[in-house]
């Protein structure tokens, strides 16, 4: 779990620990509260084929982190291990929105919030059980990490039109895949700093006369600051990130990067080496 490190937070260190959910079988699983938070597991069959999400509520005012927070925040820890007659859940996450806080500059959801899954399981003719434990960091002025653990059972065949609505409306605020030449990460190159602070130099192709907003995402253990914009032409622009390695184990050469490029149209996702 990444630990805040700016002073306008204050953590508490007491993990709020929500009661178990019984196993149900249904599509939509019972809310687990927290104390500024609630999250539910949804899942529906489609033909053989497992979809999902798991469904976060927060309070007014209150916020959680995307999977990589920023400078501040914790990072959401999934776990769906302990699941039966499953054998892979990726979870994937819609765009976040930057809060800056005075202090530092986070990504975060806020309200309602969908992370659809896409669940490859064993034996189709049997039931499904997902079994969920979550970590994530539930914030206003002080940040709180809250734990929850649910079950969800899914028998065969099993259907739900609401699940498949709500889960085919959390799909459109994923990004898609990058267009070369027109919304994409064309290079990312070292540009100075040092090794253990080292920074890259990320040019995106963006829409001419566009809007975008950049994400840079290194190694788990490497730690990025919020891109800074150097240069533009209206049709490409350069931006700066500079990334912490202190006590990180990924050596440099084996680096890869993820970048997200967020433009008030459409939004794109793409993995990239540096060069």
């Amino acid at each position: 779990m990444r630990h805040l490190h700016s002073p306008a937070f204050t953590l508490i260190f007491t993990v709020l620990f929500a009661s178990f959910a019984a196993p149900t079988f249904a599509v939509t699983g019972d809310w687990v509260n927290g104390d500024k938070a609630r999250v539910r597991l949804i899942a529906a069959d489609v033909g053989g084929r497992l979809t999902g999400a798991i469904e976060i509520e927060l309070a007014p005012g209150w916020k959680t982190y995307w999977r990589t927070p920023g400078a501040a925040g914790i990072a959401p820890v999934v776990d769906f291990s302990t699941s039966s007659n499953v054998s892979d859940v990726v979870i994937r996450y819609p765009i976040p929105h930057r809060y800056d806080d005075g202090y530092a500059i986070s990504n975060v959801y806020e309200g309602r919030i969908l992370l659809p899954l896409e669940i490859a399981t064993g034996d189709a003719s049997t039931p499904v059980d997902l079994r969920l434990s979550l970590d994530i960091g539930v914030c206003e002025i002080v940040c709180i990490p809250a734990h929850y653990e649910m079950t969800l059972t899914v028998p065969p065949g099993v259907t739900d039109p609401g699940v498949l609505s709500a889960v085919a409306e959390a799909r459109t605020l994923l990004p898609g895949p990058p267009e070369r030449g027109i919304l994409a990460a064309e290079r990312i190159v070292r540009h100075g700093g040092t090794d253990k602070r080292p920074e890259y130099l990320v040019t995106v192709a963006v829409p001419t006369h566009g809007v975008a907003e950049v994400y840079v995402e290194g190694p788990q253990d490497w730690y990025a600051a919020t891109p800074v914009l150097v240069s533009s032409d209206g049709a490409y622009a350069d931006y700066r990130v500079a990334f912490d390695r202190l006590g990180a184990r990924t050596p440099l050469d084996e680096a890869r990067f993820v970048v997200t490029i967020v433009t008030p149209d459409r939004a794109i996702e793409q993995a990239i080496a540096a060069h």
